[in-house]
């Protein structure tokens, strides 16, 4: 079955494949893309993504693509994702920004000074590259923080006069000829890169196959290391020995495109210390066609600086760089993880639309990313109109560490009702529904994933069945807009889970089974007690239930937090869940009713409740007597190994869930909970 063409001329390429019953999409790739000679998503040949009639020719569409022949809808020159450091992005096709082109006409240096330093009063710079003989170009110092070296971004303010290094020592103006700010590249090294279609070297020519991988792989230099590098090679350009600088981290890309679609896969990896703001993919808005604008919607994400974004919002007015934080999001344990945007024509009628988003995988998994995006998830920049997703912001790694994780996009042809598609990585098969406005008996057509089973594993608003079948995915959306992320997971009973334990829309499941007792909550008034609770595979409930077998005054409160596996603990910034109060003046069991579904994560979490309110009479719960078996922290005195322990607690909780400190551990049995499947 062919799926594509590529068409191939040394480091270009484009990449051909349906679109609709009557246009076809093409995909430009650079292996050597300017000025950091790069993997980018451009050539001179196809400027834009852009429509091509199925029934081109080759010969029509390659090497070049004319605008009589193709139309324009994507600008992809800058997509190619880099790193951030905080202060800079560098990698891809950037370098660091912390240069100073100087455009002194005539002025009598020579490679013979490269590497010497020069000072302006305050600071000291080097100059770093002859440009030309009418241009130099000086790097700004650097500083220490935290053991972290960062550019400085303060250009020079004064003529710069040398200090040492120089052959020609004579001071250099800056007045009206100083650009600051500039690149400084390269600043990449030792990079490889290696194409294949269906596995196999992909010549110069026309190709078909089913999907093109494109793998490379480099070394970014410190900014420190090139400057140290420089000053220590007085006369040696510091892009001839870029090598010699020590290097900040360590990147991998994988590209892998199928049919309309490009998956991104991207690990940064430390090589020294350095905080990482890192986002996998970045995207340009659409070409809009004339007198059109540009509309954009993101699943799970309200008002967020002037537009609401649960709609189709029209990012043409953006007026101002608006992030997308946890405050703007409708479950703030979720992150932004994607967009769909539309280019609609001068009646508003879509003609072309694009989908893109982060994989929950290795570091995209909700869980892990909601603690490095704090700050923020998602942003959109107000000059380019550029959506720029976040793995990770403001994250340090140490040298050794890494950050990991996928990001795809997929281009949509009219009509807009609804992004209905299915992700692949290679490994891992993806279903996706975005759907603004109402909806009842509408169906995902899912053919490829017939039996296997749906676990969310993003923002998740829609109910699905446990399972596709042959008619597909069916759902309904009661009120605008819905959406959902799936693993679609092979439909196999895994070992350590008895088979359909927690399957069935409706039906009760326990976490744990076995004998129970009854235990009174005397002593642990505001006392938050955390239990472990595994479960394999994720699961949404809309009920919690709790059996009170003996009266008392006030109420239980109840909820789930994460796990963090790497203190041990329950995720200690926010819960996933408050599942609110249950009243424990009177006996029998107590039933939280959920507006809204919450899953519980596949793997470990601290199941959590609190007797609150009123003090005068403990109430008595069932409790489970079987004991989770997992190791528990005692702290740095083994005095607490004495009595029972079930797990940590939290003490002064008089409200509703929220941050907690953990106070140590508790001897209270797990409470028998009852969970209903949604």
């Amino acid at each position: 079955m062919i799926d594509m063409t590529v068409y191939r001329g040394g480091s270009t390429l484009s990449i051909r494949s349906r679109f609709d019953n009557t246009r076809d999409v093409m995909m430009p790739v650079n292996l050597a893309y300017p000025p950091a000679t790069m993997v980018g998503l451009w050539h001179a040949g196809l400027p834009q993504v852009m429509l091509v009639p199925t029934t081109a020719t080759d010969a029509q569409v390659w090497p070049v693509v004319p605008s009589s022949i193709g139309t324009k809808i994507h600008d992809t020159s800058d997509d190619n994702c880099p790193i951030n450091t905080g202060w800079s992005y560098v990698g891809g096709n950037h370098g660091y920004s912390v240069g100073n082109r100087i455009a002194l006409a005539n002025h009598g240096k020579t490679t013979a000074d490269v590497g010497s330093r020069w000072t302006d009063g305050a600071r000291v710079y080097t100059l770093l590259a002859i440009i030309d003989g009418d241009n130099l170009l000086f790097g700004n110092p650097y500083t220490i923080v935290g053991g972290i070296a960062e550019g400085v971004k303060i250009p020079p303010s004064a003529p710069l006069t040398h200090l040492s290094g120089a052959t020609h020592a004579a001071t250099v103006p800056i007045q009206d000829i100083l650009i600051p700010a500039v690149q400084i590249l390269p600043a990449t090294h030792s990079r490889t890169v290696t194409v294949e279609l269906d596995g196999r070297p992909v010549p110069d020519g026309t190709s078909t196959g089913q999907a093109l991988t494109i793998e490379e792989s480099y070394n970014i230099s410190s900014y420190r290391g090139m400057i140290d590098t420089a000053q220590a090679n007085i006369g040696t350009p510091i892009s001839t020995i870029m090598p010699q600088a020590p290097s900040l981290c360590h990147v991998g890309n994988i590209y892998r495109w199928s049919r309309g679609t490009l998956v991104v896969a991207q690990r940064v990896t430390a090589l020294q210390k350095f905080t990482l703001n890192m986002g996998v993919t970045q995207c340009f808005p659409l070409t809009a066609p004339t007198g059109g604008t540009r509309r954009q919607f993101m699943p799970n994400v309200g008002v967020a600086g002037t537009l609401d974004w649960s709609t189709w919002a029209n990012i043409d007015t953006l007026p101002a760089l608006t992030d997308i934080t946890p405050a703007t999001l409708k479950n703030p344990l979720m992150p932004a993880s994607s967009m769909t945007q539309w280019a609609v024509d001068a009646n508003g009628v879509p003609q072309w639309g694009i989908t893109v988003g982060l994989l929950p995988i290795g570091d995209g998994h909700p869980q892990i990313r909601v603690r490095y995006t704090t700050a923020k998830g998602w942003f959109i920049s107000s000059s380019f109109k550029k959506n720029y997703p976040q793995l990770v912001w403001g994250r340090t790694l140490e040298a050794g560490e890494s950050a990991a994780g996928t990001a795809y996009r997929r281009y949509l042809p009219p009509p807009r009702t609804a992004t209905e598609i299915i992700v692949s990585d290679g490994t891992h098969e993806f279903a996706m529904i975005e759907r603004v406005g109402t909806v009842t008996g509408a169906r995902m057509h899912a053919a490829e994933l017939l039996n296997r089973r749906l676990v969310p594993a993003g923002p998740t608003n829609l109910r699905v069945p446990d399972r596709v079948t042959a008619d597909g995915i069916p759902y309904e959306v009661p009120t605008s807009p819905g959406y959902g992320m799936w693993l679609a997971e092979p439909y196999e009973p895994r070992m350590e889970a008895l088979p359909g334990a927690t399957h069935g829309v409706g039906t009760y499941f326990l976490p744990v089974a076995g004998e129970t007792g009854s235990t009174t909550c005397a002593g642990t008034y505001q006392r938050l007690l955390l239990h472990p609770t595994y479960l394999a595979e994720a699961t949404p409930v809309d009920r919690v239930c709790v059996e009170v077998t003996g009266a008392g005054t006030g109420v239980l409160r109840h909820g789930v937090y994460g796990h963090d596996p790497a203190t041990g603990w329950p995720v200690t910034n926010r819960p996933i869940a408050d599942f609110g109060t249950l009243d424990v003046t009177s006996t029998g069991v107590k039933e939280s009713v959920l507006a809204t579904p919450v899953v519980l994560p596949v793997g470990w979490h601290w199941y959590g409740h609190v007797w609150q309110a009123t003090s005068t009479t403990p109430p008595t719960l069932r409790t489970s007597t079987t004991g989770s078996a997992t190791p528990l922290n005692l702290g740095t005195s083994s005095a607490a190994m004495t009595g029972d322990r079930f797990g940590y607690e939290a003490t002064g909780v008089t409200g509703a869930l929220g941050t907690i400190t953990i106070a140590g551990v508790h001897q209270l049995p797990a409470p028998r909970v009852a969970y209903r499947r949604a």
